[in-house]
């Protein structure tokens, strides 16, 4: 476009659709738009399908032309070729510019498990190439739109979890389907009612982000409910021996905090939960700080903190408690 306008000094606003041209619209299936105006047929579109075009029409597909858009694939591009119903006029050569630090966020969800695939529309060499200058584990390449849809079906019949980043209509149904999806804000409306949501800045990065919040809550969760639990049975395990340990004297085996009585242990025990509540309230409003890693590690990371720290915390916390209680005489 900018070309037409330095060379033809023409704007959009100064170009009229010719009488009796019929647009052909852009379809997935067909991989090729155009137009035709009187008994022209000129076609757009990826090299098979307008090879297939001109060969249905006994035109021969120049080698030349094969040549330069194996040329263009190899180099990451994708090569357009234009043709009418009697000659193949050349090749234009597209080429996606990646974002900015791709390649190392993609590293960073491998870090943590995830695999990335990019599913896309174009040839096998370019869509090979763009794999290789991202970093994704897996490509898929001349992809349609119901392709798309069953490979999302395939990985959650296989028990993934799939989240997905699309923008234009041919991703819309692979985006309903999807467990998350997220739409480019600079995509087309069918995406981004497909999706759940809408990155404003456009940035497929985002997905990162996205993934570490969700991972946050979820560690954030199951670290408070396991020093929950963890700290309950401490407590009681620390208590009850004390309270019922004149009654019972066989329970005296279990006292092994000798705290000094049981009115100083219930009391100990109602100071440490009155101390220890704020903090894990504080907790869950900060949240447990997330750490890129496998989720093994995580787990066993939160489960010696949380697990084991709520183990002991009781039985030192009250402990202390107990004996500053006993020390100032407030045991009865």
């Amino acid at each position: 476009m900018i070309l037409a306008k330095e060379k033809l000094q023409i704007r959009g606003r100064d170009i009229r659709s010719p009488v009796g041209a019929k647009f052909i619209e852009f379809r997935a299936e067909t991989r090729m738009s155009g137009i035709d105006i009187n008994e022209v047929q000129i076609r757009k579109g990826a090299s098979d399908a307008i090879e297939g075009f001109v060969k249905m029409r006994k035109v021969k597909f120049p080698e030349e032309v094969k040549k330069a858009v194996e040329k263009i694939a190899n180099e990451g591009g994708t090569p357009l070729v234009v043709a009418d119903q009697e000659i193949v006029y050349g090749v234009v050569y597209l080429k996606d510019v990646l974002k900015e630090g791709i390649r190392e966020r993609l590293l960073q969800l491998k870090k943590i498990g995830i695999t990335s695939v990019m599913i896309t529309g174009d040839n096998p060499l370019t869509a090979a190439t763009i794999a290789v200058a991202a970093g994704v584990d897996d490509f898929i390449a001349q992809a349609t739109p119901m392709m798309k849809l069953e490979r999302i079906k395939k990985y959650q019949q296989e028990g993934y979890m799939v989240a997905m980043i699309g923008d234009g209509t041919n991703d819309a149904p692979a985006l309903a389907q999807a467990d998350l999806a997220v739409a480019m804000n600079a995509g087309t409306q069918a995406a981004r009612e497909a999706a759940n949501m809408v990155d404003l800045d456009s940035t497929p990065t985002k997905l990162i982000d996205i993934v570490e919040i969700g991972k946050q809550i979820l560690i954030t969760r199951g670290a408070l409910t396991t020093f929950s639990v963890a700290n309950d049975v401490s407590k009681y395990f620390a208590i009850i021996p004390a309270l019922f340990v004149s009654q019972y004297p066989a329970l005296g085996v279990l006292n092994v905090m000798r705290l000094s009585s049981p009115s100083s242990a219930i009391m100990a025990a109602v100071i440490f939960n009155a101390i220890i509540i704020p903090l894990l309230i504080t907790l869950a409003l900060n949240g447990v700080r997330y750490k890129q890693a496998s989720p093994a590690f995580l787990l066993k990371r939160n489960l010696l903190i949380y697990g084991v720290g709520g183990l002991v915390m009781p039985f030192v916390g009250i402990k202390i408690i107990d004996t500053i209680i006993t020390w100032l005489g407030w045991a009865m």
